[in-house]
């Protein structure tokens, strides 16, 4: 017996699929950051929601621009709703890190940003060692960000977008995630967390500027 998709959802997941597309969901105030999960056709696969904002970091988010300061959680979900993933980026001054939990919340492993000045480099550590490590090509407002696992080849390349003037106003963006090869445990979630992780865990939180509005690329 053979069942049909859903339609506009796609067939694979989040970890058989060789390209994913992030897309933050546009928002003149963004208090809870959600993202939808699609594959290279626009169909469903999942999505990354917030959780966990109290009544008083709410107001903060609606008032001014203090994220930085507040502890975030996100939850990757499947398209049928599962628990993924957890990932919690615990408030900071300069450098960022973030834990990632599987469904049941074992330990999967960090990100950890290793710079604060230059182009920023993040650290993937499973049980205290490091299995890769996260270059973006440029100091202000990275373009592409490229994994690479413990012997400095590349497995991973995130290409990050504000497409459109609605995004450019918003600060909402868009993630193209392109996967060179079947990855294993831990890593694959940990490539799959640093995607879904660099706008709101891991960069660093910014206001629209002339620049937002004036670059638009894909």
């Amino acid at each position: 017996m053979t069942t049909s998709a859903v339609p506009g959802q796609s067939s694979g997941s989040l970890y058989t699929e060789r390209v994913l597309i992030i897309d933050q969901q546009p928002k003149l105030v963004e208090i809870n950051t959600e993202y939808a999960l699609l594959d290279r056709h626009g169909r469903r696969l999942g999505a990354v929601v917030q959780v966990g904002q109290s009544r008083l970091k709410k107001f903060a988010r609606f008032f001014g621009d203090f994220s930085n300061f507040f502890t975030h959680q996100l939850e990757v979900r499947d398209a049928s709703e599962n628990l993924l993933l957890s990932l919690v980026r615990p408030r900071k001054v300069f450098k960022s890190r973030v834990v990632v939990e599987g469904s049941a919340g074992q330990s999967i492993g960090l990100i950890i940003q290793e710079n604060w000045w230059g182009a920023k480099r993040f650290a993937m550590l499973v049980d205290g060692e490091r299995v890769g490590t996260i270059h973006a090509d440029g100091l202000l407002g990275p373009r592409i960000f490229s994994i690479v696992d413990a012997g400095g080849g590349e497995i991973a390349r995130i290409t990050r977008t504000t497409q459109g003037l609605h995004r450019a106003i918003t600060s909402a963006e868009k993630y193209v995630v392109e996967i060179h090869d079947h990855l294993r445990e831990p890593i694959a979630s940990l490539v799959l967390a640093s995607a879904l992780s660099i706008n709101t865990a891991l960069m660093q939180v910014k206001s629209t500027t002339v620049g937002d509005l004036v670059t638009v690329i894909p």
